[in-house]
């Protein structure tokens, strides 16, 4: 029983929780034209984080990459060490931000919670399709305050983007404008 007891403890005190970096937009649907936001966040933190690298990837044939913004989740008020670097010809974006090596944890932690925001990406719709804006899986990471590792999953973001859609006129300014062109015909005014 002692055994089992044992085994049971090692087990619960291995597992770990992983923090989860997610892609989010406003919605779902799209229409060409359009544009849209993109937010890349933290969530699911147990501890306080003091830097991230993540590498976005998007379709070069469906959206544009118009611009992008870090978040302030590593800021403490000093700054932090951010750096980004663009490839619109594959559409990869790659994006890293680290607290400054004196930044005060506590100012960290409060600001981060257990969620934050680690950067705003804004998408031009060009093409009909659906879109799939990733992480490259083998490229995201994050490490804690102490400089350790963490465990990170990661979701992906799926939309859809459709035509613009052309207003029908008003099938009673149609009639107006037919009946218009009848009365002109007949009585030649």
């Amino acid at each position: 029983m002692k055994s089992m007891l044992f085994a049971l403890c090692l087990l619960f005190t291995g597992a770990s929780h992983a923090a989860l970096i997610q892609l989010n937009a406003d919605r779902s649907d799209y229409q060409v034209g359009d544009i849209i936001t993109v937010t890349l966040s933290m969530s699911d933190l147990t501890e306080t984080m003091s830097g991230f690298w993540a590498e976005v990837l998007y379709p070069t044939s469906a959206v544009s990459l118009l611009n992008w913004q870090f978040g302030s989740g590593f800021d403490d008020g000093f700054g932090s060490y951010q750096f980004d670097e663009h490839n619109a010809l594959v559409g990869a974006l790659f994006l890293s931000d680290y607290a400054d090596l004196f930044a005060d944890e506590m100012i960290l932690a409060t600001q981060q919670g257990r969620s934050f925001e680690l950067a705003t990406f804004s998408f031009l719709a060009g093409q009909v399709g659906d879109v799939l804006i990733s992480l490259n899986f083998m490229n995201f990471g994050a490490v804690n305050f102490a400089n350790d590792f963490v465990d990170v999953s990661a979701t992906d973001l799926n939309l859809t983007i459709t035509a613009a859609q052309v207003p029908a006129p008003a099938s009673a300014l149609l009639m107006l404008a037919g009946l218009g062109l009848l009365y002109r015909r007949r009585y030649g005014k």
